[in-house]
């Protein structure tokens, strides 16, 4: 199987209510992470976990490998469902390298999706969200806020725009160059990469077990 499908993740080499609030609105930038180099040793497939998405299990009870994708819907996405493709990896970090979870990929988004807010998050068997992502919360880098979510304001074809400061990178992989019909043939994709500074940081690819998708209106 080839985990990177057709896509790779750039970056990880370096390495509820949603209204609230802490949630501000923050335009997608790069943030400079000084703090903790990670070295890749390779990407992997991390198979027999199974995930599923919007609080569904895995398709007909059987499970589903990272690198491969499910289908779920959501409340802006009428025409054949979301496609969710969860990536993992393995941190090579001394003493704590483990595989985690790098990316997930979202596929074949109507567009009828721009001008909503997406919400994703990532569960084990029980329990409360997994963390993902982190960020810096003081100007020396000393304390960590963590999220248990990614969540993005797609607001147009291709434009993403991200909704917090943790270390979660929200790309267009949506081909809108002329003459191309991805995004007007329901089509459209985004790439969702988790690039905290600590290794513990990153979600566990072996307690994966749900990724569940949430959209509501900007």
């Amino acid at each position: 199987m080839n985990l990177l499908k057709r896509y790779e993740s750039d970056d990880f080499d370096e390495s509820s209510a949603f209204d609230d609030a802490e949630y501000g609105e923050f335009e997608e930038t790069r943030t400079s992470k000084p703090f903790l180099v990670k070295a890749i040793a390779m990407i992997v497939a991390v198979t027999g976990i199974a995930y599923g998405a919007n609080i569904a299990l895995t398709p007909a009870g059987g499970k589903a490998e990272f690198g491969q994708g499910y289908i779920t819907t959501t409340a802006c996405d009428t025409v054949g469902g979301v496609t969710v493709i969860p990536y993992a990896g393995f941190i090579n970090d001394t003493g704590t390298g483990k595989f985690s979870l790098d990316s997930i990929i979202l596929e074949n988004l109507d567009d009828t999706c721009v001008g909503n807010d997406f919400v994703i998050q990532v569960y084990g068997e029980t329990g409360n969200a997994l963390t993902v992502s982190e960020s810096a919360t003081s100007a020396g880098g000393g304390s960590y806020q963590t999220y248990d979510l990614a969540r993005f304001w797609y607001k147009d074809s291709s434009t993403v725009l991200a909704y917090d400061t943790s270390y979660t990178d929200f790309d267009i992989l949506t081909d809108t160059s002329a003459g191309s019909s991805e995004f007007t043939s329901d089509l459209g994709s985004i790439q969702i990469t988790f690039d905290p500074d600590r290794t513990l940081t990153f979600a566990d690819a072996t307690l994966v077990r749900r990724i569940t998708i949430q959209t509501v209106k900007h």
